[in-house]
């Protein structure tokens, strides 16, 4: 395994994941940004939150944050996604790294972890498709780390404060290249809100 020795490096690592051959509107897919994704994972990484860790990636897409979280000394990660076609691009990266991928629904994950680590559907396709992330990652950790579109911000806060203590909160902005017939721009950038949260104990 690669010895990562800086954010840098491992931003540098996260940019040859290999990605999504083909988007899909109905589940909110988009690319996270490696620069975003290794900054919140150092973050974790500093709170003691990661290395020798159980760590779950909801909704892992491409597996920058399962595979993030592995190069930082994890114990173990689950790489949870519903989107059968993105399975062998998950597995491809995820290949060489203690990860378990799972291909079901968010609905489904029932193990318990340390930590939980999401960059969930933003909602602003389908409604409300990010409560059910919310739901589980409070249900199976003892610490989140999330990223949210800043328009759905003060809900995801409620939310969490109903759940735990919202230790760290800030804004970030996510690069989203053209892949929707929506999109209007070759590049847009979405502001967004990363949380960190202490759930509170059952």
């Amino acid at each position: 395994m690669q010895e990562i020795r800086s954010k840098k490096e491992l931003e540098i690592f996260l940019q040859k994941l290999k990605g999504n051959r083909a988007y899909r509107v109905d589940l909110e897919q988009y690319p996270t940004d490696p620069a975003v994704a290794s900054n919140l994972l150092n973050t974790a990484y500093l709170d003691g939150n990661i290395e020798e860790k159980m760590v779950a990636d909801l909704g892992s897409g491409n597996g920058i944050f399962a595979v993030g979280a592995a190069l930082l000394g994890s114990k173990k990660v689950y790489a949870v996604e519903s989107d059968p076609t993105l399975i062998e691009v998950l597995k491809e990266n995820a290949n060489g790294f203690d990860i378990e991928v799972l291909n079901e629904d968010v609905s489904k994950f029932n193990l318990s972890v340390d930590t939980v680590i999401m960059n969930s559907p933003f909602g602003s396709v389908i409604t409300h498709s990010d409560r059910k992330f919310l739901k589980k990652a409070v249900e199976s950790a003892e610490v989140i780390y999330s990223i949210h579109n800043s328009k759905s911000s003060d809900y995801v806060e409620k939310f969490y404060k109903a759940h735990g203590e919202i230790i760290r909160k800030y804004n970030t902005a996510i690069t989203v290249p053209r892949i929707y017939e929506h999109h209007t721009m070759e590049r847009a950038k979405i502001v967004c809100v990363v949380f960190t949260v202490v759930v509170n104990p059952p």
